[in-house]
């Protein structure tokens, strides 16, 4: 369906994870929008989305030189998870050097948060998915939402993306409807056990330990 596939292409999780983390940035700093104050932490948001990028592109070949053969292309098939993997180690490291700059240059208690939530949903994806395919696309969406929504109510409307992504993937044969679901359980699995720590970005991110 081309419906379908357009949900998925414009919803993909890199883009809509990007896509929070520009929104919260720009909430935490809500008060103070001049370019002097956004410029430095837009700078760190973009170089650790092209870190990630670096992960997602090299990792398979760095992986490639150690195989006889070194195709990249042929040997991420061997790494769990495939290019899935690389996906979620890039975001892994870009949200580290997110959470690193928020903290060493002391600008808000709503990122650090959100970094670290964003790190343990990758981590738990690098263990889920070899085992169970569930929609990294679904996952993707349904955390950042959520932590957004933990920052500020008005952002509920994006709730409605996960929802919208578990029946894109299920119409476009991308996954079964188990696993689509299933990526909807991943996020509330993570949602909660953050809810239950303490560690979603609140309205006074002052009150908040990130890690």
């Amino acid at each position: 369906m081309a419906v379908a596939d357009t949900v998925s292409t414009v919803f993909a999780p890199e883009l809509f994870v990007l896509l929070a983390t520009l929104l919260l940035v720009g909430y935490e700093r809500r008060d103070n929008l001049a370019p002097k104050s956004l410029a430095p932490r837009l700078g760190a948001v973009v170089g650790a989305w092209a870190l990630a990028f670096a992960v997602y592109q090299g990792g398979p070949t760095i992986v490639g030189t150690g195989v006889p053969g070194g195709d990249a292309r042929l040997t991420v098939t061997a790494v769990p998870g495939g290019d899935d993997f690389f996906a979620a180690l890039g975001l892994i490291v870009a949200f580290a050097g997110i959470a690193f700059a928020w903290r060493q240059f002391d600008w808000g208690g709503l990122v650090p948060p959100y970094a670290v939530l964003l790190i343990v949903t990758s981590l738990l994806h690098l263990v889920v998915v070899p085992l169970w395919d569930a929609s990294s696309h679904v996952i993707y969406a349904a955390v950042p939402a959520g932590a957004l929504v933990a920052a500020d109510r008005r952002f509920t409307p994006l709730l409605l993306v996960a929802p919208l992504l578990v029946w894109s993937r299920i119409a476009t044969g991308a996954h079964t409807v188990g696993e689509a679901v299933g990526g909807l359980v991943v996020a509330v699995v993570v949602l909660a056990g953050a809810l239950a720590l303490d560690r979603l970005p609140g309205e006074d991110g002052s009150e908040i330990d990130p890690l």
